[in-house]
């Protein structure tokens, strides 16, 4: 889990780079960061989802107030 917080932050960092350098070779800066942005999206949801599944029982409650039918 460690590996994938370490890769969302990284990501972050990386894309905020992208914007501080010129990238004269050719690659779109807005298609760069798009990809950028769906990869970390991606990790964002793999971490989410490792979180539901630890929770306790309270948590999850918790968690779901607000969602479905019993909202």
């Amino acid at each position: 889990m460690n590996d994938l917080i370490h890769d969302i932050e990284s990501l972050e960092k990386l894309k905020n780079l992208l914007w501080e350098k010129d990238l004269s070779n050719g690659f779109s800066r807005n298609k760069i960061g798009t990809h950028i942005q769906s990869m970390i999206n991606e990790k964002q949801k793999q971490l989410t989802e490792f979180e539901i599944q630890n929770m306790s029982f309270e948590q999850y409650a918790e968690h779901m107030k607000g969602r479905g039918f019993n909202g």
